[in-house]
């Protein structure tokens, strides 16, 4: 039986048997293999048996995936191959030797600044880093409380003794 060992940031190792015709690989619990990593999309990548042979399909990753270094959208898998999905490693082990293959092409990679940025509809925050929330200080309210109320009690008092003026004869 086909294996995809995987190799967490952690140094810990996840061996998954491909026992289904289709394994989706992603950051959401819904995948058949869940990775936890921030640098892997929700819906990452499919790997499916097609006649014999396991083909992985990326599924419009953010990071990519890569075979043996090259930047894949679908690729026949064989023995021994190098998985990248995002920043996490992995191996393929296959049943046995697959006959000589044409190499999956490649996508030449290029960069440049985005325009326009949103977060896509099925957005899960996975960051490592808790978001910062202000923490409410009761102490410090209550002083502020206790000031504005002298103020106020200040200035009336100010208004009230300004207002009895002598009475003029």
């Amino acid at each position: 039986m086909a294996k995809l060992q995987i190799f967490l940031p952690d140094d810990s190792k996840i061996s998954h048997d491909l026992q289904d015709e289709k394994i989706t690989l992603g950051r959401l619990a819904d995948n058949s293999l869940q990775i936890d990593d921030p640098s892997v999309s929700s819906r990452h990548a499919a790997i499916e048996l097609e006649n014999d042979l396991y083909h992985l399909h990326d599924l419009g990753s953010t990071n990519g995936t890569f075979v043996n270094g090259e930047q894949v959208t679908d690729a026949v898998l064989r023995h021994g191959d190098e998985i990248r999905f995002g920043m996490v490693e992995a191996v393929f082990h296959g049943e046995e030797e697959v006959p000589d293959q044409p190499l999956p092409q490649s996508i030449s990679a290029s960069s440049e600044a985005a325009k326009v940025s949103s977060r896509p509809g099925q957005f899960v925050n996975s960051s490592p880093i808790p978001k910062n929330v202000k923490q409410k200080d009761p102490v410090g309210m209550a002083l502020i409380g206790a000031a504005v109320v002298g103020i106020l009690a200040f200035a009336a008092t100010a208004i009230i003794i300004l207002g009895m003026a002598p009475p003029t004869s």
